[in-house]
């Protein structure tokens, strides 16, 4: 099956990146990696209506709401996690990559409230990045460590099951989850051959599904549980980044830095956002269900 996406306009970001529904007030927000910013808005139709922009004044990771509403997100901002209020207020509650050539990527909460965060190597460092588990009661550990570019996290309905991407490596993962405890398992499910694009942000849909980003690919796939390509999206953009589902439109987010010379010519639109709607649904970001007072171990647990 293909779809075509268009543009549902929004600001131009230089990194567009994780687009989420915050369940609470039925809001897109969305980021701005480089320019350091979130963006919040509805959508009406296929348009995106820009309502407020938070200056979180460094690289703006993903956000994650909290259960509440009224009481912000959890945000990875370079190597921190920090509380971010409505108003733009930032409180820092743990430095997990203090120290580290690398910088928090992207992240999500799985169905038991547990906030999984992956970090990237800065400027050309490569194998330093880590992907951490934040769990209900405070304590962050490391789960997987030797990453090239931390990026899509998400999992299936049951609990049991992680999708996962490292850039660097152009393989989507599926990891076994105890609930509990973490990664019990992995294995590949997608190779993605040279050309076809660099795995990026992704999302599971209501049916088991995983959609893809693919940076420099100009589309987005959507794979079975199994790994079989099920749909192509292509998007009139080199770079889409990330994706999320708010009903049944795929929104996705893309990126406008970097491109050759006179990139305006072939997308005009580049770095904003877009959308198509593909009849199939998606749950809201789910929210971390532990609390603000967060500890940091050292050491690996879990398979990698």
């Amino acid at each position: 099956m293909e779809f075509s996406a268009v543009c549902m306009g929004g600001p131009r970001a230089e990194l567009g990146e994780t687009p989420r529904i915050d369940g609470r007030s039925g809001e897109l927000l969305w980021t701005d990696i480089t320019g350091g910013k979130v963006h919040l808005g509805t959508i009406t139709g296929t348009r995106f209506e820009l309502l407020r922009t938070l200056d979180v004044s460094g690289m703006a990771g993903p956000l994650t709401p909290l259960p509440d509403p009224g009481t912000g997100w959890v945000m990875a901002r370079e190597s921190e996690l920090a509380h971010l209020f409505h108003d733009g207020t930032i409180s820092v509650l743990a430095s997990p990559e203090a120290g580290r050539p690398t910088s928090f990527n992207d992240g999500a909460a799985d169905t038991e409230g547990n906030l999984w965060v992956g970090s990237m190597g800065r400027n050309g460092v490569s194998g330093q990045g880590r992907l951490w588990r934040f769990d209900t009661s405070g304590n962050g550990r490391v789960v997987l460590d030797g990453i090239g570019i931390s990026n899509g996290v998400d999992f299936s309905a049951d609990g049991r099951s992680a999708y996962y991407v490292d850039t660097s490596t152009r393989v989507l993962r599926r990891f076994d989850i105890d609930p509990q405890t973490g990664i019990v398992g992995s294995a590949d499910l997608v190779a993605f051959p040279p050309g076809a694009g660099d795995t990026d942000g992704l999302t599971v849909d209501d049916d088991g599904c995983i959609w893809v980003a693919l940076w420099d690919g100009w589309a987005v796939h959507r794979y079975s549980p199994k790994g079989e390509l099920l749909a192509v999206v292509k998007v009139p953009a080199a770079r889409p980044t990330a994706v999320a589902l708010a009903g049944d439109l795929l929104v996705i987010t893309s990126c406008s830095g970097w491109l050759d010379a006179g990139w305006e010519q072939a997308q005009p639109d580049a770095g904003k956002l877009f959308c198509v709607n593909v009849g199939v649904g998606g749950p809201p970001a789910r929210p971390y269900r532990g609390p603000l007072a967060i500890s940091v171990a050292d050491g690996l647990e879990g398979t990698r």
